[in-house]
This record gives C-alpha cells, structure tokens and sequence, in this order.
C-alpha cells in the first residue's frame, strides 16, 4: 500500500480494457503510479460487453508486475438484445429485470465474472425505472416502491449472487449505493435488506457542482453519506468513490477526496482510470493524499449530531448536508439511537418510521434532547397530531414568515442580540404557545416576529424545534450570530465554530477536530472561534506534511474561557480559540 490508512483504487471499464494494448497500459499506469500511487483495481467484466478473457489476462500479468491488487466489476447495463426491447424505455440502459433474455444475460455476467475474480464490486446501476408492460403485468396491484424494492431482492440472490457462488463459492460481491439515496426505494435500492445477502457494501461519494448538475447535492455528502452507510453495515463500508465528471474547477474534484477521507474510509476509489490518465484534475491527488494519511492516522472514530433517517425515507432531502457545510458535525444513521446517546436530530424523512413518536416520546422523557425540523413538524401535524401534542404546543396553518431581522441569543449571552440581515429569508410560519413553549430565537420583520428555535420540557428531556429556510441553501446566508446559535443548540460533541458558513467542523472521539474551507464563486478567507467545552491549555496542529511557517508549530493559546451559560452560577466552562482558514484548505488539532 502506498498509504498506511487508506487503499487508493480505480475502476477500469470494460470496453477500454478491451482497446488498450499493454505498451500503452504500462505507460498510463508508469504515469498514475507517479502522480497518485494504485493499490488496487477493479477491472470491470462487462458494461454493454463482456471484457475477453485475454485481456482480462493481460491486465492481471501487467498490475502483478506492479505490485497492483486486481478485483473485478460489472455494471449492469445492457443493449437491446432483441428486437422486442425496443420498446422499453430503459434509462441508461439498465436491465429490464422482467424480461428473460436479460435475466439470463444477467446470470451469464455474474458466473463469468464469479469465474475470474474472488471478489468483484457492482456498479451503481443496479437499479430499475423499466415501465414497460411486462413490468407493470408483473407488478400488479403494487405499489412500484413495493415491486421495485421486492424484485431488486429477487435478482440479488437469483441473479447475482447464487450463480456467482456456485461457480466461485468464495467470491465476495461488493454492491456499490449511489450517492442519491432519497430516491433508494423509488428503483429498488433495498440496503435494508441487501446488507444482509452481499458481502460488502461501498459508497458514491461524488457530489461535483453543486447548481450546475441535475442532483445539486451539497458536497458535505461525501462524508455524510460514508457515515451513514457504516451505520447501514458496521465494518462492512468497503469505500468511497468519486469521479471529476462536471467539476468546475481543481478544488472541486478534490474536496471530494478530501470528505470521503474524513469519513476514515477502507478504500478511495477514483473513477474511472481513462478518466484519471492526463486529467489536470487527479494529478495532485498524490501530494494531497500524503497529507491526509498523515492526519488519518492521529484521528479517533468519527463522532457528531445523530440524525435519524430510516430506510426508504424521504422528505427534506439533504438537509443534514446543508447544516453539515455551515459548520455542524452530522453524523446520520440509519437506526433510532437508543443508548449512548443524549441528543438526536429529526428531519421529515424521520416520518416515515411509523413508530417515530414512541421512539421519540421514550427517548425525551428519559432526558434526551430531540431537535426536529419544521418540516418534521408540519408532516407530524397532518399525520400525528395527538402524538404530537403531547411534546409541544406548536401549530402550523400553511402561512409563511418573511424575515430580514433575527433576535438570537447563544448560551454565553445574557440578552438576545438583534441583527439585521442583508437579504430576506422565507420560513413556514410555524406559532407557538408563549410560556407553554420557549423561544430561543425569533425571526420577522417589523413588528411581526416569531420563533425558529424554540424547545418544551418533556418529563427529564426536551424537543426542541429548529425552523429553516424554506430554501435549504438559504441557510449559508444567515447572518453569522443566527448560524452561531444553531451550531450551539446542535452541538453534540463539545466543539462548535462561530462565523459564517462556508467552513465544516469533522469531530472524532479522541480530542481531535479537524476544519475544511470550501470553494465556490466569491469565496476568500474564514476567520471564527472554536468553542471547546472545558478548560484546554492549547491546540496543536496535527502535522500533515504541509509547508512549514514557523507559526504552524506553534501551539494555539485560547483567547478566553468563559461560563457556558452565565444565568448559572454552576455552569459548565468553555475554551474559545481563534482561528483563520484558506478556501481549499483543511486543518486538524488535537487537545
């Protein structure tokens, strides 16, 4: 391995394998092993063809001579093969999991691969959006959420998985999720019960431009998204993987790299290897992924705010993510915690457990600190408005509040701050039961205002509501106080930053932290404060082999400690360090 923590890996397709000659793939790999250093790769069978076996073997002698690891893939992609499929409205090709000649060039693939490889990974395609009618005779009185997830099942164990073990009975199967989960249950991504059946799981990480491509994926998902998978198979996350497809500039590919690293993954997959050869993009990658095994190795366990989202859930698609890029550590599991665990955090997408207000009802009045969003409140109004109720007096009636002035207070004010904003923020006018329900924070204009952030005691514990834009990406443009004291509420680890957005705070269980600056059009130099709770001496920065100034050796000394809620006479104490970062660039410490 190039890399103490970490395996660097790409994945070849299957119809370059079969066009390069092996004068001209010792050249590019000379190349990518100068640049970036492969440890592994995986060496795709078949994605509309079959790779031949020579140059299968081909490959497998070169990489041998290189000291480079080879597994297989497939992707499961496939042309017309007769003329009956012209009928079907196959998106990128995919399978049409009801049609027999495709189930049976599916199995063909699967035992061929099975016959090369001990383990081979499969792409994100994996997936069906086929109406056509033998699917919708097949399906029924289903739902297509309810035949897509069923059927998916069925070609896992009869197509995939049991000919490929009875051809190479020790072969691990890799399946790959893509970085759209919200979407899983609509075309048949079942981790819920997938994880039980295939060996491994790996993970999309890619996000590229975040307004110019057609998901508009907040890049924070590409540690999110690793987080929440190791929560779906505890070990059993093979990797990230990412591509420099529609990335606008340099800092874009790379931050990808740079968040699926903070995530501690097994393996970062680049894709694809025609794709990495020459690109301006990937060519740093080497002096950067040297950096981040320096500080990966320092690192305790990835540690934030627990946000629940249930298999086949959806509904504020992404939020933890945005919250995630202005400043809070998220760390979003698939199961309700039920120990070890003081605050929890609810989106809409928490709603489709049907049990939510139970899990939630325990969960507070044992002394828990549930936070839901607004949209998780107006979803509970229309479908759990007596359990809802119980917890707080809350009522919605589909008005909207118009906001360009805030009065916020974090816990280390007295007195509530006004602040005016320079743009106007729309919120779903969510009233509240003064004194039966606390504000913490309110939002309005003129001499209408109402709560954002407010909470009700509920036996040892408390729900708290958070109120966001209605315009998830609105939140980066709160003014810098407001985003101060949601950070604060949301604390979940004992360090938050105040400042603006723009700058993520990664949190792990051994007293180490580590801050990334993000890139985007107008960006420029972030300076905030780092809130540690207790009484810390210093911070030093962890080497990672970057230029050295005489000042990165030295370590920080706080400017102040202060009480953490100075109504208290018995309040715990906070350590606030001040700090700048450059856009592009990422700092870790310990204390």
């Amino acid at each position: 391995m190039h890399y103490k923590n970490f395996k660097t890996v790409t994945y070849c397709v299957a119809s370059w394998v079969n066009h390069i000659t092996e004068e001209e793939l010792r050249r590019q790999t000379d190349f990518l092993q100068k640049y970036v250093g492969i440890d592994k790769i995986y060496l795709e069978t078949y994605r509309d063809e079959f790779a031949t076996k020579e140059q299968l073997e081909m490959f497998k002698r070169v990489m041998n001579d290189y000291g480079i690891e080879v597994s297989g893939g497939i992707t499961t992609v496939t042309p017309n093969l007769n003329e009956s499929d012209k009928k079907r409205q196959r998106l990128f090709n995919t399978f049409c999991y009801c049609n027999e000649p495709m189930r049976a060039r599916l199995k063909e693939v699967s035992e061929y691969t099975a016959s090369q490889f001990d383990e081979f990974i499969i792409d994100d395609f994996f997936f069906t959006q086929c109406q056509c009618e033998d699917c919708i005779r097949e399906k029924g009185s289903r739902s297509w959420e309810q035949f897509r997830l069923e059927k998916m099942m069925e070609v896992s164990r009869n197509l995939i998985i049991g000919p490929a073990k009875k051809v190479n009975p020790k072969v691990h199967i890799i399946i790959k999720y893509p970085n759209w989960r919200e979407s899983f249950a609509q075309t048949g991504y079942n981790p819920a019960e997938q994880k039980e059946v295939f060996d491994s799981i790996y993970t999309g990480t890619e996000t590229r431009h975040g307004a110019q491509t057609d998901q508009h994926l907040p890049r924070y998902l590409s540690y999110s998204l690793m987080r929440y998978f190791e929560s779906v198979a505890p070990g059993r996350n093979g990797g990230g993987w990412f591509d420099p497809f529609e990335c606008d500039r340099i800092d874009t590919y790379l931050e990808q790299a740079y968040l699926t690293a903070f995530s501690k993954p097994k393996e970062i997959m680049m894709f694809c290897w025609p794709a990495l050869y020459g690109n301006k993009r990937v060519t740093p990658l080497g002096f950067m992924y040297e950096r981040l095994d320096l500080i990966l190795g320092k690192l305790g366990e990835p540690t934030g705010l627990k946000t629940y989202i249930p298999f086949n859930s959806q509904g504020e698609d992404h939020l933890e993510d945005y919250i995630g890029m202005a400043g809070v550590p998220m760390e979003p599991v698939c199961d309700f915690p039920t120990s070890g665990c003081d605050k929890v955090f609810l989106t809409a997408s928490a709603l489709k457990d049907e049990k939510i207000f139970e899990k939630l009802e325990k969960f507070i009045a044992g002394g828990g600190n549930a936070i839901v969003t607004g949209g998780f409140v107006i979803g509970a109004l229309k479908r759990f408005p007596e359990q809802l109720s119980q917890l707080t007096s809350v009522s919605y009636n589909g008005r909207t509040l118009t906001a360009d002035e805030f009065a916020c207070m974090t816990n280390a004010q007295i007195r509530n701050e006004f602040v005016k904003a320079v743009t106007s923020f729309n919120f779903p006018l969510i009233e509240h039961r003064n004194n039966a329900t606390w504000s913490k924070m309110n939002a309005g204009h003129g001499e209408y205002h109402e709560s954002i952030l407010c909470f009700d005691t509920y036996g040892k514990g408390r729900l708290t509501i958070l109120n966001l834009p209605d315009m998830p990406s609105k939140i980066y443009e709160l003014p810098q106080q407001v985003l101060g004291a949601i950070r604060q509420e949301l604390d979940s680890t004992g360090v938050w930053i105040d400042g603006a957005s723009g700058v993520s705070l990664f949190t792990y269980n051994n007293h180490t932290f580590g801050l990334y600056c993000y890139t985007w059009d107008g960006c420029a130099p972030q300076e905030f404060g780092i809130h540690i709770k207790g009484e810390v001496k210093e911070l030093r920065r962890i080497p990672d082999g970057s230029p050295v100034f005489p000042w990165n050796n030295v370590p920080l000394v706080p400017l102040y400690t202060q009480s953490i809620n100075p109504r208290l006479p018995d309040s715990e104490k906070e350590t606030v360090f001040r700090l700048r970062i450059q856009p592009g660039d990422f700092c870790f410490f310990e204390y």
